[in-house]
C-alpha cells in the first residue's frame, strides 16, 4: 500500500493523539460526553473502544476523525495539530487520511457498489480511469468484485457493510474508523466482516480504531480502551 498521509511524520509520532480532550453539548443541563482524555494510537494498531450506551466511545471516535469538534483539548495526526482547522481544510483531510465505516453503512442507494466504492475518488478530482481501477481492486479485496454493478437494495447487509469498508481503504488511509460495525449484522456475518478486517490490519498494515459493546470485536482487539461516563477507565492488551 502507498505510504499514509504526512509521510514527513517519523514513526516515533503516534498515528493519533488526543490530549486533555473534552466534549460538553449545551442544552438545559449540559452533558459532558468526553472529559479528560488523553490516548495514543500507534500505526498499526487493532483497537476498541469499550464501554457501555452513553460512555462516550462513539463520540469519541468522532471526534477522532474530526467529525465533532473538542470543547477543549488538541487533536493530532501524525504529528499535526487539527483541531482549529477550519471545515475546509479538515474536509480535505478526512479525504486524504481517513477511511470511515459506520453501522448504518451510509451507502448511497441510486449508485452501484463500485460507485460507490469511487466516490471518494471522486471527491479528490481523481481521474475515471484511476478510480475506477482503484475501486475495483478495493471491492476485490472485500471479496465483491462480481456484485461490482449492483446497488445497494440488491445487496444484503453484509455485502452492505463489506462495501462500506471498500469504500473506506479505496484512497489507502493511514486509519479507519470503525463505529459499532457489527450492529446490524447476525453473528455469522460479523465474524466475517471482521475476518477481513483483521485481514486487511495483518496483510496491508490498514490501522483500525472501532467502538463498539459488542463482544466479539472486543474479542478480536488486541486492545480494548476502556470508557465509562466520558472518561478513560484503564484498557487490556493481547500479544499479536
Amino acid at each position: 500500500m502507498s505510504k499514509p498521509a504526512h509521510p514527513r511524520a517519523t514513526e516515533s509520532v503516534p498515528l493519533v493523539e488526543v490530549r486533555g480532550l473534552e466534549k460538553i453539548y449545551p442544552g438545559g443541563t449540559k452533558v459532558a460526553a468526553v472529559r479528560g482524555v488523553d490516548l495514543k494510537v500507534e500505526r498499526g494498531e487493532f483497537t476498541a473502544l469499550a464501554g457501555p450506551s452513553g460512555s462516550g466511545k462513539s463520540t469519541l471516535l468522532n471526534l477522532i476523525g474530526t467529525l465533532d469538534r473538542p470543547t477543549k483539548g488538541d487533536i493530532f495526526h501524525d504529528g499535526r495539530n487539527v483541531t482549529r482547522l477550519d471545515a475546509d481544510a479538515l474536509a480535505d483531510f478526512r479525504l486524504g487520511a481517513l477511511g470511515f465505516v459506520f453501522q448504518a453503512y451510509n451507502l448511497i442507494p441510486v449508485l452501484t457498489a463500485l460507485e460507490n466504492v469511487e466516490y471518494p475518488l471522486v471527491l479528490r478530482g481523481a481521474g475515471a480511469s484511476e478510480r475506477r481501477s482503484a475501486a475495483h481492486d478495493a471491492l476485490k479485496r472485500v471479496g465483491l468484485e462480481a456484485q461490482a454493478h449492483r446497488r445497494p437494495d440488491l445487496l444484503s447487509g453484509g455485502q452492505q457493510q463489506r462495501v462500506a469498508v471498500a469504500r473506506a481503504i479505496v484512497h489507502r488511509p493511514a486509519l479507519v474508523l470503525a463505529d459499532e460495525p457489527t450492529a446490524n449484522l447476525d453473528s455469522k456475518t460479523g465474524a466475517a466482516l471482521l475476518d477481513l478486517m483483521e485481514e486487511l490490519n495483518r496483510e496491508h498494515g490498514v490501522t483500525f480504531l472501532f467502538s463498539s459493546h459488542d463482544p466479539a470485536v472486543l474479542s478480536r482487539a488486541r486492545r480494548v480502551v476502556h470508557l465509562q461516563d466520558g472518561e478513560l477507565r484503564g484498557e487490556d492488551v493481547r500479544a499479536r
